[in-house]
This record gives C-alpha cells, structure tokens and sequence, in this order.
C-alpha cells in the first residue's frame, strides 16, 4: 500500500508519456501509440502553441526589450570614465564642505571654551582661554582712554578673583599659593599700564580722568588691604608690593591734579605708573594766551578816553544849556576839541583844533 504524500508509479509513468508527446514533433508513430490515450491533451497544447505566435510580441518588439533589459543590466560607469575636469570639481566640493565643517566645530568648541571660562580662577585649566579672550578684547579697542578703563576693569577682575579663592579655601588652609601670586602679578601690569594711559591722558587735557585713578585706586586699596589677612603667609607678602603700587598711582593722580593750573604739569619724564610731575614752583598759566605775564609791559594799543566838547555860552564846569556851535543858526563857528589821549607813560600833547567855516542862514531851499 502506498504511503500518505508518494506519488504512485504509474501516475510518474503518465506524466512522462504525457512530456514526450509535447517535446516529440508530431509522427505518425505518436498518432498511433499515443494518438487515443493523449489526443485530447495534444490538441490543448497545439491550440495554445497556436495562441502563443499570433498574440505574441512581434520581432521588433522581442527586440526592444531585449535592448532594453540588456541597456539597464549594463554595469554603472567608474570614476575613470567620468571627465578629469569633473573629477576635480567633485574632489574640490568635498574639500570644501569638509573645511566649513571643520570650522564649524572649531568655533562651536570655541564659543563654549570662551563660557565656560568666564568663571575660571586662577589655576584652573580654562584660565588662559580667559585671560587670552581679555587679550583679544584689548586688542579690538583702538582709543587710548578706553584702553586705559579697560586696564582697570581687568586689573579690579584680578581682585575679585582673588577673594573667590580666599574664600573657596577659608577652610582648607588658603588653597594653591601659584593661583594667589599669578593673579596679584597680572592686576600689578595691568593696574600699571592703565595708570599711564590715564595719568598721561589727564595731564593734557582731560582732569577727570586723574580723579577717576585716584579714586579707584583707593577702592582697590581698600579691598585688597581687608583681604590681606585672609591670603596665606606668602601671598600676603606680595600683596604687599601690589599695595605700595597702588599707593603710588593714587599719589601721582593726587600730585598731577594738583599742577593742573600751573605753566608746567611734567617733568617731561614717565615710569611705572605714568608721568612724573615738575618740581619746580608752580607758576600759574596766564588763563587767555594773548596775555602777558606780570611785569612785562602791554603790546595793546593805548586806550583812549573823549571828552565831550563844550558849547559856546556855558561856562566851564557846568552843563553845555545854549545852543551848540557849529549847528546852523547858531552863527558861531564850530569848534571841535580834540579827545584826550592817556597811555601808561601820561598823556600826549593835544592835537591842533580845526575850526569849521559857518554855513548861511536860512539855507537855500530851506525854511527857516
């Protein structure tokens, strides 16, 4: 008994009959083995071999598709089919995009370095991206004054800086000694270097801006002198030298301001701190240019005073009351008196009068 699922044997044998028939070009020993037991199955096959040529494709259309499926089978071209001209445009454009990403990156990494180095403190490792920023910053201000405020604002961040230390190592013996020595040398340049640039401007011109020095200094010496006793043993010794810096520049502002009406405010020399005063007696500077100083004798021209002439008929001393001479009707001759001329050395000898003709009365065309 044959198994569930095998094909029985004559079942095999019919089917292979069945494909030699259809492969087997007709013949008269096919019609007469197989002609009864196939013949139905045959004629199925002829009418679809039949259907097959007549409703087929055409020959020109077999070969367009086989020109079609042959042109997309075709292999893809390789770089070195392609141009040179092309190859290098396609080599620059990547060179390109790769450049701009890179800086990208580089001043992403570097907006984020500059953030998180404002808080830096001395010591840290974000410290010289903070102190190379303040650099750059200084270097982007092109007016003198405003380098010199610039200077103090750094040097006064030096300050603060140094109570944020003191005051994250209170408990813990003051913290590192290198952190309190690099931010005391850094405010000395550049509370140095902002006192020149103001001491200097303000000798010239600007008085205000002595006054400013000066009062920042003494803040700054304020602050400093209260935070002293909180630095360790080391740092406080240089915090000294850093006073005494700051004395100076108060003194010198204190010393400039004090000249500033005087002929000669410098010496014509600078150091450390700006320029030094002239240490000659003060003489005060004439306040208009034009004026000489005292003792020197005057180059204006003389003043001259006029007195007012009298009229004919009053008497000396009083009141001109009659008729004025040289006014027609008056019949008296005019009579000018020359004014009287004063200089510092006395007055000049009078000048010669002129004496007018008297014109007739009535005039002609005139009534009386």
């Amino acid at each position: 008994m044959a198994g569930k699922g095998i094909t029985p044997l004559w079942r095999h044998r019919q089917r292979e009959q069945f494909a030699r028939a259809v492969d087997a070009r007709p013949g008269p020993e096919s019609e007469e083995v197989e002609g009864d037991e196939l013949a139905d199955e045959l004629a199925v096959v002829a009418l679809l071999r039949k259907a097959a040529v007549t409703a087929g494709p055409d020959e020109a259309a077999k070969a367009r598709m086989r020109a079609r499926v042959l042109g997309a089978a075709a292999a893809p071209p390789t770089k070195l089919d392609q141009p040179v001209r092309e190859r290098r445009t396609g080599a620059r454009g990547r060179l390109v995009v790769a450049l701009a990403a890179a800086l990208c990156l580089l001043f992403s990494l570097t907006g984020m370095s500059l953030l998180l180095s404002r808080d830096a403190l001395p010591g840290d490792a974000l410290y010289g991206v903070k102190r190379t920023a303040e650099s750059a910053s200084l270097g982007l201000t092109f007016d003198e004054e405003s380098k010199g405020y610039k200077r103090l604002e750094f040097a006064a961040a030096r300050v603060a800086e140094i109570e944020t230390l003191a005051d994250r190592y209170r408990e813990s013996g003051g913290g590192p000694l290198g952190g309190y020595l690099t931010a005391l040398t850094d405010f000395d340049a550049d509370a140095a270097a902002g006192s020149r640039v103001l001491a200097a401007l303000g000798s010239n011109s600007d008085q205000r801006a002595l006054e400013e020095l000066r009062d920042w200094a003494e803040t700054q010496t304020t602050r400093l002198t209260e935070l002293r006793a909180s630095l360790p043993p080391e740092a406080a010794d240089r915090a000294g030298t850093s006073l005494d810096l700051l004395a100076r520049i108060a003194e010198r502002a204190s010393a400039l301001r004090a000249r500033a009406d005087c002929a000669s405010v410098t010496s014509g020399q600078t150091d450390q701190v700006g320029p030094v005063p002239a240490a000659d007696a003060c003489a005060v500077a004439p306040a208009d240019p034009g004026t000489p100083p005292p003792g020197v004798p005057s180059s204006v021209p003389p003043s001259t005073t006029a007195v007012a002439p009298t009229t004919s008929g009053d008497a000396p001393g009083e009141t001109g009351t009659g008729t004025p001479s040289g006014v027609p009707g008056s019949g008296k001759p005019s009579t000018t008196v020359p004014p009287t001329t004063t200089t510092p050395g006395g007055p000049l000898p009078p000048l010669p009068t002129l004496t007018l003709p008297s014109l007739p009365l009535p005039l002609p065309g005139l009534g009386g």
